[in-house]
């Protein structure tokens, strides 16, 4: 469900959520089945009979280890052609506290990466909206650890620790289908909240409040701490190298958002959020001796357009987000995209979509831009990113799927180009990549 990558723009921005196809437990029946067995539904070991993690499973505790391997190439544009290689494994478990020692309604979750290899944004491309949503710095990485709490007959839950805001805020379940990162955290959010926010790779301590009253309506919450790294610095990937710098400093980031889900003939959900950081960070691009708070607003829907037989499938979704422009890297952001799933004959799992992603460069930065007594001069005035994706995910077998993926990027960097290129204009870049996930 999340990234962080080097543009012309900013030294660091952060991107993108882990998708959906990199794993996770089933619902309903089937997630009650995994809790007894240990094995989620996709997984390599899926109707395996393995006594371990049933043993672990009767006492409350399941574990997973993924891994996501991309092989991608930049086939024109960008700062540089060619090819590369990332990939991540992600660890992670959890525990039930009522079946381990009798506390109900509480549960801990951890999860770590490993992130390896250099991504096609960081080396080649140059763009904000990173090209893969689990780019990042190569290291081991504590991602989240935290306690949940349920009250109130599980309608009332509080979770305290490291948490991943791109987990729970600001996603569209459709837009899962997709690789490149800002269908997962938006550019904007990335660009716009101190050292990219508490999103992919970097967690933030923070307390999230979720109240469900009725099946329909749910309601969150959260407080953070305002920065998950040095907010100055350079690359807070790297500034907090393995996710254990647990600050606690900096003023806070709120977070809220309530989801509302509907049924006009076919299912849908519509989400209104918005967020606030109270930290000093943002610079006053017009006068950078100014620190100032910034805040966003946004709204999503994901709706299903269109159900056949066989579980053939049609889903939309598009989200739209504001930020103030005199302190804010992106002022305006829009994407939207649609999923086929099931109409591939003998390939009801399979799925296929196009996705296009927008952000609006500051107003206030371009005209930075053009006052040659700014500290954000350039030859280059920046104006937009903007990104289409076109994406098939083939799930193999439980556990295992292949996604072919191409993607093209207008004005990589909103224009202007990185610190190696002089501020040259970065060419629109086409790339074209394959995603191996295997999940166990």
């Amino acid at each position: 469900m999340r990234l962080r990558v080097s543009s012309g723009l900013l030294p660091v921005l952060a991107l993108g959520t882990l998708t959906a196809a990199a794993g996770g437990m089933a619902s309903g029946v089937r997630a009650e089945e995994a809790s007894i067995t240990g094995v989620p539904e996709d997984s390599l070991a899926a109707g395996w009979n393995d006594p371990v993690r049933a043993a672990f499973a009767s006492r409350g505790i399941t574990y997973g280890v993924n891994w996501i391997g991309e092989y991608w190439n930049v086939a024109s544009g960008g700062n540089s052609q060619g090819s590369n290689f990332d990939g991540r494994f992600d660890v992670h478990t959890d525990i039930d506290l009522e079946k381990l020692v009798g506390w109900k309604g509480a549960v801990i979750h951890a999860n770590a990466f490993y992130i390896h290899g250099i991504g096609a944004s960081t080396e080649r491309v140059g763009n904000i909206f990173a090209v893969s949503n689990i780019e990042g710095y190569e290291t081991f990485r504590l991602d989240e650890i935290w306690l949940e709490q349920s009250l109130l007959e599980d309608k009332l839950k509080v979770k305290v620790g490291s948490i991943a805001a791109d987990t729970e805020f600001f996603i569209s379940d459709t837009a899962s289908q997709f690789i490149n990162g800002t269908f997962g955290w938006p550019g904007i959010t990335a660009a716009d909240q101190a050292a990219g926010g508490p999103g992919y790779p970097l967690a933030s301590l923070g307390v999230r409040l979720q109240y469900q009253p009725t099946d329909n309506l749910n309601i969150l919450a959260a407080v953070f701490n305002g920065s998950p790294a040095n907010p100055f610095s350079e690359n807070p990937q790297k500034d907090n190298n393995h996710g254990v710098e647990f600050r606690l400093q900096d003023a806070p980031l709120l977070m809220v958002e309530a989801q509302y889900k509907y049924d006009a003939g076919l299912p849908g959900t519509f989400k209104l959020g918005g967020w606030k950081q109270f930290n000093h960070y943002a610079t006053d691009f017009l006068d950078p001796t100014v620190l100032d708070t910034s805040y966003g607003i946004y709204g999503i829907i994901d709706q299903q357009i269109w159900k056949g037989a066989d579980d053939k499938a049609i889903n939309a979704f598009v989200r739209v987000s504001g930020s103030p422009d005199k302190q804010n890297l992106i002022d305006t952001y829009f994407d939207t995209g649609i999923v086929f799933t099931g109409f591939v004959p003998g390939r009801k799992e399979d799925a296929f979509g196009a996705a296009f992603g927008y952000g609006h460069i500051s107003n206030k930065f371009s005209q930075a831009q053009a006052d040659p007594d700014s500290d954000f001069t350039s030859d280059v005035i920046s104006n937009y990113e903007s990104v289409l994706e076109l994406n098939y995910l083939a799930k193999i077998r439980p556990g295992f799927a292949i996604s072919p993926d191409f993607q093209y990027i207008w004005n990589p960097g909103g224009r202007v180009g990185s610190d190696s290129d002089d501020l040259k204009q970065i060419p629109n870049a086409a790339v074209v990549g394959v995603r191996t996930i295997l999940n166990y």
